[in-house]
């Protein structure tokens, strides 16, 4: 994995984390949940500028994206008990067809 790879996961894993806590925070409202969301929201973009250094805005954007959302709603459905229908798991799929696509596309 390249430098730019690992800080697009880096972002990825801020990002869903930021997510996940400020969904535990309206569930839970401890002010915890809401502290660590901001500081995991901070870190995700302050390793998005550096993803910025290494991939262009449209594959960086697209790929950064497409991933969190379909890991969002990955998580959301099996640890955050929400609502997954088919139809939400055929667009997810799509997500995840662009994001290779789009990462096939950068490699060539």
């Amino acid at each position: 994995m390249s430098i730019g790879g690992f800080f697009i996961a880096l972002t990825v894993f801020f990002n869903i984390s930021g997510t996940a806590l400020a969904r535990l925070y309206a569930t839970e409202d401890k002010t915890m949940f809401i502290v660590l969301a901001l500081m995991s929201y901070t870190l995700a973009f302050l390793t998005w500028s550096k993803v910025l250094k290494y991939f262009d805005l449209g594959f960086a954007s697209s790929v950064t994206t497409g991933t969190v959302l379909a890991l969002s709603n990955l998580i959301a459905f099996l640890w955050l008990n929400e609502a997954y229908s088919m139809t939400k798991l055929f667009f997810t799929g799509l997500i995840v067809i662009g994001v290779v696509g789009v990462n096939f596309c950068q490699q060539s």
